[in-house]
């Protein structure tokens, strides 16, 4: 049996990920430490997807035991039914059981999950009350999140269609609105956002540009039939009170870079004698085909690793589009600028790639350049997870 770790972070996706092949069988805690932490929910997610489509009847153990008054069954289902990743976990799999073995059915485990779908679902993305109530108020606050479960009720969400159709999806003008409305409770970002129109507009192009990719290219394998079950996510996190530490030490990873990056960080927010240390998070994720196999259509095992990062790459230049849109791609290249000028960070998991990179000391002039988070070979991860940060240190 696969069982994740409370402290789940990057590192821990990257092991966990050689073994879920193998396992049909995972043990999910209701809570994770570093969920509220930099894209950790989209890589748990994307875990989720990958271990859910490696067997034919995947089941989740959890660790509700009714035997046990310090236990509450009603109380660890309202922690999973609120999360995104507690919702993907419902949808994926095929048994849910106690930690007993006792099988809790899905139309309960559901029904913990219905009131925040249906927030989803009636969104009005002109309100920031509306769009803020998609989730619950926590320690790390979100301002918005929305999922898409293919084949359910709440495939379409009318808060990001127009009609259920992927093809009438809302512009980058509703886009736009919804990104305002998400932030309006995050006073400082929304506050530098009203002194810089044109960062609003990038924000709102990044998020169009990466949900219209999982719209895209999201539902279909590459023989042109759908995928049986699948979810696409977007969240916008504002990050304000990071587990009450005065540092990121609690962060660090084996990348290096990273660690460098998270010291700037700190740093810059000390110059400042900013005592609470605030992130914006952009994260998007979708179970399709990942880059590479979307723009070739062929297998992963039929490219090569130095071809599918020079595909990947590719993806985040001007005006690129697998659909041979004109309008796709262009958001992507303005994200980075945007980043440039933020000091901000991106990390793409797809395939059998893990790619990030760190904009403190990058010009917009630079090279469109992605470094590796790993030199070793990575597990292929099904469909792609998007995380982007920017520190509001303004």
């Amino acid at each position: 049996m696969l069982t994740l770790k409370k402290n789940f972070n990057f590192d821990e996706f990257e092991a966990s990920l050689k073994i879920v092949r193998t396992e049909n069988s995972l043990r999910l805690p209701s809570q994770f430490k570093h969920i509220g932490f930099w894209g950790m929910e989209v890589a748990l997610i994307q875990l989720l997807v990958t271990w859910a489509r490696s067997h034919e009847a995947p089941e989740i153990k959890t660790y509700i035991n009714d035997d046990d008054p310090e236990s509450s069954r009603s109380a660890q289902l309202d922690d999973l039914g609120r999360r995104l990743f507690g919702i993907a976990a419902l949808y994926l799999t095929s048994r849910v059981i106690t930690a007993q073995g006792i099988p809790i059915s899905k139309e309960e485990y559901a029904s913990h999950c219905t009131s925040v779908l249906k927030r989803m679902y009636s969104c009005d993305i002109y309100s920031p009350e509306s769009v803020n109530r998609t989730y619950p108020k926590n320690r790390g606050k979100v301002a918005a999140q929305f999922m898409c479960l293919h084949g359910s009720k709440y495939e379409f969400q009318r808060a990001l269609y127009n009609a259920p159709s992927r093809q009438e999806a809302i512009g980058r003008k509703e886009f736009g609105a919804l990104v305002r409305s998400a932030l309006a409770e995050n006073k400082p970002f929304s506050n530098y956002l009203e002194t810089e129109p044109g960062l609003a507009n990038g924000l709102a192009n990044l998020i169009y540009e990466l949900f219209q990719n999982t719209n895209d290219h999201g539902y279909e394998q590459r023989d042109g039939t759908s995928f049986a079950k699948n979810v696409r996510a977007i969240s916008l996190k504002s990050h304000s009170d990071l587990m009450e530490n005065k540092d990121l030490s609690v962060m660090k990873s084996t990348n290096e870079r990273f660690n460098s990056y998270l010291a700037y960080c700190s740093k810059r927010f000390a110059d400042r004698k900013l005592n609470v240390h605030r992130f914006l998070e952009l994260s998007i994720v979708d179970g399709g085909l990942g880059f590479a196999q979307r723009f070739t259509g062929r297998p992963l095992s039929e490219i090569s690793v130095e071809d599918e990062r020079r595909i990947t790459v590719e993806c985040f230049r001007d005006g690129v589009s697998s659909k041979g849109s004109q309008s796709r791609g262009e958001g992507l290249d303005e994200v980075w600028q945007a980043l440039c000028n933020l000091d901000g960070f991106i990390r793409v998991r797809t395939g059998r790639l893990c790619l990030f990179q760190t904009f403190h000391d990058k010009k917009i002039s630079d090279a469109r350049a992605f470094s590796n988070w790993s030199q070793k070979q990575l597990e292929h991860a099904e469909g792609t997870a998007v995380t982007i940060i920017i520190p509001c240190v303004f």
